[in-house]
């Protein structure tokens, strides 16, 4: 089994199509971190990158506390655990047993986008477009393999130690538990960019609550949040670096 990281799964495929681009005959931009200013979109939409593109990765911490206990609604406020880095925080859910790890429920704190079908081939691709120029803005790939290194790093020390296999299963298993408890705040955020421009296209108006949610996430992810680990015991987050 390879490692595993819980990210929403449209924008995992769709960021897997991205990297595709040039294949399927959709050129990027010239200027891969140039602000589109393409008029197909939303004003709204057209804000929200321009934010992405100055976004500080400094961390407002009482505005993401609150951003995160207004996300919680009508859930019990979740204990929010703050940690320096990925790394720390793998080496502490490493303390938990698999066992323990297996039992924790995959991450859901934030809010899913809702379902979306374009209804025509122009929307289908202006969502493709944007959600690739999103990507790039918000420097998915780079906090991904960010987010990813302290898993693989367990996996090659694994790998280092003669004749067990069991340790490389271990590490690799321990690795993708973890993994199902993280959520990417820039990989949610381009996604919640997408989705907003989706349900503006299809007629919701800005005000609506499945757009506001998704404006939660943005902001949680340009306030400075790079990523959550849900745990029985807390929310644990870890601030942007990059």
């Amino acid at each position: 089994m390879e490692i595993g990281r819980r990210e929403l799964l449209a924008g995992a495929v769709t960021l897997s199509l991205a990297r595709l681009a040039p294949s399927l005959g959709l050129d990027p931009p010239g200027d891969e971190m140039r602000v589109s200013t393409d008029h197909r979109w939303h004003p709204l939409t057209r804000s929200l990158l321009d934010r992405a593109s100055r976004a500080s990765r400094r961390l407002d911490r009482p505005r993401v506390e609150r951003i995160i206990h207004e996300v919680s609604e009508e859930r019990a406020r979740p204990v929010i655990k703050w940690m320096q880095s990925p790394a720390r925080v793998f080496e502490h859910l490493r303390r938990y047993s698999l066992g323990d790890l297996m039992q924790m429920e995959t991450a859901r704190f934030w809010p899913v986008p809702p379902l979306f079908t374009a209804t025509d081939e122009d929307s289908a691709e202006r969502s493709f477009e944007l959600y690739w120029h999103a990507t790039q803005v918000l420097s998915v790939e780079e906090h991904d393999r960010a987010l990813m290194a302290p898993k693989l790093m367990a996996k090659q020390r694994a790998m280092a130690v003669p004749f067990r296999p069991e340790a490389i299963f271990e590490a690799r298993a321990v690795a993708a538990q973890i993994g199902w408890l993280e959520t990417s705040l820039p990989a949610t955020a381009a996604q919640a960019l997408r989705t907003v421009e989706d349900l503006l296209s299809a007629g919701h108006n800005d005000g609506s609550l499945a757009i506001y949610h998704q404006l939660k996430v943005f902001e949680a992810y340009e306030r400075g949040l790079l990523a959550t680990w849900e745990t029985p015991d807390a929310l644990i987050c870890v601030p942007g670096f990059i």
